[in-house]
């Protein structure tokens, strides 16, 4: 596997996180979100540059933290106003970033990039705390709070509370003795909480204040801040993130980067009659990939100066050469991922009966190999049992790596041919796996919603270091799909000579 490449790709870095941190993740659509247990990722361009990369490598570290360290049973509690909510969130990023930060350091840098990537700018700010010193207390309070990471902020958040203090007289001083409570002692969802209720208590204490001395301009712009409802606010560190990642979504998603979901398919138990059939194929599969393998794995003896004495080698004693032991060569062993996939879309109704019952097949005779081990999965797939196909690109295990073979490969044909999507949904399957090789064989008519997707995913993959191959069914189109790497199946019989000339070279390489 081509680990540099696999580092820039977003899809397999997204599953990697996903999996380091204990969340899911999706990429498609066209917003980017998280529900407190999905983060979403909107569907990407097919060629992502390192900037959207790395913002969306920022963005799921970001919620990731929230997911793992938020309590949000405490913030549902709390019932923070909007203007409560927007400080709280100031201090409750910094927190939880900083939190996950401590576990997986390696993030910390994504956090650094990304603030300097948001926050640094042509002095923007300052221009606009000018306009309304009020409004920019939030905005000093958010740099304040992230100078603490990246202190190039620093000049700013100085600019800033100056146009602050000369409306409102030592307002950031007193904010500022709080702010290093929270630096030193904030330790929880609940801390910030607290700590955002000192806050918002010292602004209105600070009004009355104003009230009392007659201030009514600057008092009236403070109340007008403090009284705000979520629409007059400032948007916080997410939701700036979030439309900037929703901005590079291309126009229509289908033609972008999307990872298929997991869904449901039912199974049926293959016939006794189909049983039989894959059985006998299965039988002289078996004997031609065992010839091969067997002729790469067998051991020969090596003389050296270890092992058992070579009685045909004594005579090297004369010249005084110590090689005259005999040991056997290790066998190297197959370490091998290969993954089926079946295309169960309505083009293949006529298909899978054979489709069902060559995957069968040819999982019985790798699962015969040491060292391989066999995955299956169908697409497309429905939502959950009962329910109805989701808009989105879905697919379904049907027998899991390490899971012992059974006979429920039955499929129904029907939907659509999502096979972009789904291959970068065995990108992410395959990639935990422990063995060196990851082999993906796609059992289709070759003929994909979207042609461009499926190649770019083939390309992409091949780039990784997957091997993608094609098995038609009963149709030439798989050529153009994987040229060089495919062959046409018509009926059971073929499988054997076709699946011979397809992996031989691969898994005796």
């Amino acid at each position: 596997m081509n680990k540099k490449l696999l580092m820039k790709s977003l899809p397999l870095v997204a599953s990697v996180l996903g999996r380091k941190y204990g969340v899911q993740v999706r990429i498609g659509g066209d917003k980017a979100f998280t529900d407190g247990k999905v983060i979403q990722l909107p569907a990407m361009p097919l060629d992502c540059d390192e900037t959207l990369t790395r913002m969306a490598r920022s963005y799921l570290d970001h919620e990731a933290a929230h997911i793992r360290e938020t309590n949000f049973e405490w913030l549902k509690l709390a019932k923070l106003t909007p203007f409560e909510m927007h400080i709280w969130n100031s201090l409750e990023d910094w927190r939880v970033e900083n939190k996950l930060a401590e576990l997986f350091p390696g993030c910390r840098q994504n956090f650094h990039w990304l603030i300097r990537h948001l926050f640094i700018n042509d002095g923007s700010n300052a221009q606009a705390a000018k306009i309304d010193p009020a409004t920019s207390v939030l905005n000093w309070l958010l740099l304040t709070v992230r100078s603490w990471d990246v202190e190039e902020l620093g000049t700013e958040c100085t600019q800033i509370a100056s146009i602050i203090d000369a409306q409102y007289p030592d307002l950031t001083a007193r904010l500022n003795g709080i702010l290093q409570k929270v630096r030193s002692k904030c330790d929880s969802t609940q801390d910030c909480i607290l700590y955002t209720r000192e806050i918002v208590d010292l602004l209105k204490a600070y009004l009355k204040q104003l009230e009392s001395n007659g201030q009514s301009t600057p008092a009236k712009k403070l109340k007008k801040l403090l009284d705000s409802n979520s629409g007059n606010l400032p948007k916080d560190f997410g939701e700036v993130l979030e439309e900037q990642l929703a901005s590079h979504a291309p126009d229509d998603a289908e033609e972008g980067l999307r990872v298929a979901k997991d869904g449901y398919k039912k199974l049926t138990v293959l016939d006794e009659t189909e049983l039989e059939l894959t059985r006998r194929a299965s039988t002289a599969l078996k004997s031609r990939l065992h010839g091969i393998i067997q002729a790469k794995t067998i051991k020969h003896d090596r003389i050296g100066r270890r092992g058992l004495l070579s009685t045909a080698h004594l005579y090297r004693i004369a010249v005084g050469n110590p090689r005259m032991f005999r040991s056997r060569l290790e066998s190297r062993s197959i370490s091998t991922a290969v993954h089926i996939l079946i295309d169960c879309s309505g083009s293949m109704r006529r298909r899978i009966g054979l489709a069902s019952q060559i995957s069968h097949t040819v999982v019985s005779a790798l699962n015969s190999i040491n060292g391989v081990n066999v995955g299956v999965s169908a697409f497309p797939a429905i939502r959950t049992q009962g329910g109805e196909n989701y808009d989105d690109p879905t697919v379904a295990p049907i027998l899991n790596h390490g899971q012992k073979l059974h006979t429920r490969f039955g499929v129904a044909a029907s939907g659509s041919t999502p096979l972009g999507e789904v291959l970068w949904w065995t990108f992410q399957q395959m990639m935990p796996l422990p063995e060196n090789r990851k082999i993906i064989l796609c059992i289709t008519d070759g003929v994909p919603d979207n042609p461009a997707n499926a190649h770019q995913a083939i390309k992409d993959g091949s780039a990784y270091g997957f091997e993608i191959y094609g098995l038609g069914i009963k149709s030439e189109a798989v050529f153009n799909l994987f040229p060089g790497k495919s062959r046409v199946i018509t009926e059971l019989p073929d499988l054997a000579p076709a699946m011979f000339d397809l992996l031989q070279e691969s898994l005796t390489k």
